[in-house]
Parts: structure tokens; sequence; C-alpha cells
């Protein structure tokens, strides 16, 4: 019953959002705002709220709570690269996501999440090379992350490298299945699985034709 609690409401929140459990977490964070009257205490506030919109696919919303947050804090890394991964990944304002994603890497460059958010983005502007060395750097910090090694596989497939990408795809399906259950979206690891068992079959066929004798 105290201004303590506001800390507690909001760790509720962040568990019931983990656990699909949006109306609990819709109601713990209307109770932590409740005891939010600092303004930098709000940011963290927004920031949770985007990122519930966000795991419901309600994207609207959530770019309202994060833009939001930054006009109180442009310079808030965790922000600026969630809300620039999240346009980025729907292949929207690529532009302004990359400024967004750059910003937050040069707050803080050694954050794996950051550098897998700016390969990927590159990615999506087809700026391969820059895709591949921030992709790298991020398997390199972040070695337990699926979506990483999954960005890095579709990297190396759009370049032509199939067995490099379907050992990345592979590492993904196997971190895949260490994480918790509620960590993992079914759809995710569904389209991983369908992508490294289509580069299977295409090494196959490159197995088989080089094997065949050349006609003489």
């Amino acid at each position: 019953g105290t201004s303590d609690d506001r800390g507690v409401w909001l760790s509720l929140a962040q568990m019931y959002t983990r656990a699909h459990r949006w109306k609990e977490a819709e109601d713990a964070l209307d109770k932590a705002e409740a005891l939010t009257t600092k303004k930098e205490d709000r940011i963290y506030l927004l920031f949770l709220r985007g990122a519930w919109a966000e795991r419901q696919k309600r994207f609207e919303p959530a770019e309202q709570c994060f833009r939001k947050a930054l006009d109180i804090d442009p310079s808030n890394a965790m922000v600026l690269n969630y809300l620039g991964y999240m346009l980025a990944d729907k292949g929207n304002k690529l532009p302004e996501a990359l400024q967004m994603i750059r910003k937050a890497v040069e707050l803080d460059p050694l954050n794996g999440a950051y550098l897998d958010a700016l390969g990927w983005t590159y990615f999506k502007l087809g700026e391969y090379e820059l895709a591949e060395e921030s992709l790298r750097q991020a398997v390199a910090r972040d070695q337990t992350d699926p979506t990483v090694h999954d960005h890095l596989g579709d990297l190396y497939e759009k370049t032509g490298r199939i067995r490099l990408a379907a050992a990345q795809w592979e590492l993904s399906m196997a971190e895949f299945a260490k994480s918790a259950a509620e960590d993992v979206e079914p759809s995710e690891v569904a389209k991983v699985q369908k992508k490294l068992e289509s580069a299977r079959v295409k090494l196959a066929k490159q197995e088989v034709l080089a094997g065949q004798p050349k006609p003489e």
C-alpha cells in the first residue's frame, strides 16, 4: 500500500505479458500508472505498454506508446531500438527505423540485440554487406538468441550461401528448443523450420548434381 508498489505492479505486468495474460498485464500497468508521478518514470511505463501492445501484434498503439516515450527522452536507447526494429521488421519507414537503431547502437555499441536490429534493418534496405557485418557482430555477442541466427541465415541465403544459411537456421532451431515455452512464438519456429528444410533439399540436389559424371 505504498509508492513502492509501483515496481511490483511493473514486474507483474512484465510477467503477465510474457505469459500472454493480456488483461492481467493491462490491469497491472494501470495500477502502476496510478502510482507514477515522475516524468522519467513514465518512460518505462510507456515502454512496457508499447511492448504489451506489440506482443499482441497491435502495432499502431504500440508505436504511439513508444513515440510518447521518445517525446520525453529522445535518447532512450531501449525505446529507440524497440520501435526501430518493429518498424523495420514490418518494412515500414525504413530510413527512420535505421536512424533510430543507429542512434541506439551509438549509445550502447556492445548490445547484441541492438546490433541485430541494425543488421536486420540494413538487410531490409538491401545493404547486404553492412547487414552481414552487424549480424555477425550480433551473433558473436548473443549466441543464444534464435532470432539473431535466423536473421544471419536469411542474409546468407539471400547472398547465395545456402550451406552457411542452413547452419544458422540449425542453431536457431536449437536455441528455440532451449527457450521457455512462453518466450517462443510457434509461428516463428515453423518459419525457421520451413527455411531449414528447404535449404537441406537444395543442398541435397547440389550434391547429386556434383556427383554426376560430366558429359564427354
